[in-house]
């Protein structure tokens, strides 16, 4: 899964973040900053998905950037 941004473009990019999925805190979104892996775990949690329905979403988020 790729979501490795510039330092530039993580603000508009945690801003889309937190657009879609509203349950993550600006704070966790931080954590989450290039490591696509924590996004989905949080996803998955937050959203009460599998890891592989979290893991689709994220990638097909990241996909659509």
């Amino acid at each position: 899964m790729s979501s490795i941004f510039a330092e530039s473009q993580w603000s508009s990019v945690r801003a889309q973040v937190k657009c879609e999925w509203d349950r993550i805190s600006y704070a966790e979104l931080e954590l989450t900053r290039n490591n696509p892996e924590y996004l989905t775990e949080l996803v998955q949690e937050r959203y009460n998905l599998e890891e592989n329905e979290a893991r689709q979403r994220v990638q097909a988020f990241f996909d659509s950037l």
